[in-house]
């Protein structure tokens, strides 16, 4: 899926694949689509005031002591009254990058003092819950790092400076172990008599896709052996619930998880008013889900690291509506995962819809839920000779036929050459970016023009 668009065709690593349009038929009269798509001293008072870092942590998290980060502690001394814009320049940045590096070990450490250090006293409240949602969501690692600036500001009252940092992040896995996801976002800081303080924390931008869920809102969370849930809080009761389907969704899909294993399956739910901000928003009205990729710094370069997945709850209800969307999305992480390719989308687009649409629905064939709408669109001439990926344009039974269509090809490539070599096909057409035609020939003897002739003839008699 573009970002812009709600059906039409799109990026899968790094953006939005197009995901189901409604379901205008079946038995079931499900409606979705869904997509594939980085303090002061009155406070603490004394030696607390200026940071706090963690000195002696014991094996539980939250129990440790901590020592403060003192006004001048570094290697570069306080500017004097004659002292040069890049000495105090130097001297600044020395102090915010010492109380980022607590902060964010505030943070994983469990110290909720530490962490509201490093902010003016009118932050605290939002930034507790920052605290809490992050927690919750068992952060490992939050690893700051100034990318432009200080830029000093003399505009004002008083004197600031600007401050961009990126931000480093993974939940559950330990830091070193796990890949990070990254965000960026603007500072603004002040020197109090305590030393510097953020006196302003903007939301991440829109590259790379901001704000996270986590910086938006306050968040419920929960963590099992497979995923990471988060819901707005207002939205509590559901917490077990979401956690369970997450965790069986997670049991299935990982079995198609053959090419990168997924640490660990992040699922944010949203109502409409969260589902229009986070991460950009811009879905559009009908959709009801998406896998977004994000990149992050691994191994000493920006990658591809993370894919969340949206659900819209408003839209989809707490019912099989939104089981099917979570199984949905899943799987698009599962198979799309820190993915190398976005070429051959045309060509591949009924892989990628057609497996996750494979691996979400279980049942017979006779029972497929948009078997309906397949009919009504094979009737009008469509799945006749290849099978393209839908437009924004198009009717919603020809997009719900499109996806169908999509379902019924992996369903007749499974059933008549077996998984595997279905697998290895997506795999390098899809994930390395290879020619669909010449992987087939390799794979199956045959052109993809042929297999596709096969399937389409497959679908003429299904329906």
């Amino acid at each position: 899926m573009s970002p812009g668009g709600h059906v039409g065709p799109g990026m899968y690593p790094g953006g939005y694949p197009a995901g189901p349009p409604p379901r205008t038929g079946g038995s079931k009269g499900l409606v979705a689509i869904l997509a594939v798509v980085v303090l002061a001293a009155s406070v603490f008072g004394g030696a607390l005031a200026s940071g706090w870092r963690p000195i002696d942590m014991e094996p539980d998290r939250g129990t440790f002591e901590a020592g403060a980060i003192l006004p001048g502690e570094g290697t570069i001394p306080s500017p004097g009254p004659d002292s040069t814009l890049q000495e105090r320049i130097d001297y600044f940045e020395e102090q915010a990058e010492l109380r980022l590096e607590a902060h964010g070990e505030s943070l994983v450490s469990g110290s909720l003092e530490g962490w509201l250090a490093a902010f003016d006293p009118t932050l605290h409240s939002s930034m507790s819950g920052r605290y809490e949602t992050l927690q919750a969501m068992d952060v490992s690692q939050f690893d700051y790092r100034i990318t432009s600036g200080p830029h000093e500001d003399t505009s004002g009252p008083v004197e600031t400076y600007d401050v961009s940092v990126a931000v480093s992040y993974c939940f559950v896995v330990p830091a070193g172990e796990c890949i990070p996801t990254d965000t960026a976002m603007e500072t603004v800081w002040s020197e109090t008599d305590a030393g510097f303080v953020i006196i302003e924390m903007k939301e991440s931008d829109h590259s790379p896709r901001g704000p996270h869920p986590w910086e938006a809102d306050d968040l419920v969370a929960a963590t099992g052996e497979r995923t990471v849930v988060a819901l707005p809080s207002h939205m509590e009761e559901h917490l077990d619930f979401t956690l369970q389907e997450a965790e069986s969704a997670a049991a299935l899909v990982d079995q198609y998880a053959v090419w990168e294993p997924v640490e660990r399956y992040v699922l944010y739910v949203a109502g409409d008013d969260e589902f229009d901000r986070w991460f950009g928003g811009d879905m559009g009205d009908n959709v009801v889900g998406y896998a977004l990729g994000l990149d992050g710094t691994y191994q000493g370069t920006l990658q591809e690291t993370t894919m969340p997945t949206v659900v819209a709850v408003d839209r989809t209800g707490w019912g099989e509506e939104f089981i099917s969307t979570v199984r949905h999305e899943l799987a698009h992480v599962a198979t799309l995962h820190r993915a190398d390719s976005t070429r051959n989308y045309q060509e591949t687009w009924w892989m990628v819809e057609g497996i996750a649409e494979y691996i979400d629905y279980e049942g017979p064939v006779g029972n497929y839920p948009r078997l309906q709408d397949v009919s009504g669109f094979v009737n009008d001439g469509g799945c006749s000779s290849d099978i393209p990926p839908p437009s924004n344009s198009d009717s919603a039974l020809a997009g719900s036929g499109s996806y169908g269509c999509a379902f019924l090809a992996v369903t007749y490539m499974v059933d008549e050459y077996g998984q595997d070599d279905f697998l290895q096909w997506f795999g390098e057409s899809v994930r390395e970016g290879k020619s669909p035609s010449r992987s087939a020939e390799d794979i199956y003897g045959k052109s993809s023009s042929e297999l596709m002739e096969e399937i389409t003839r497959y679908i003429q008699e299904t329906v």
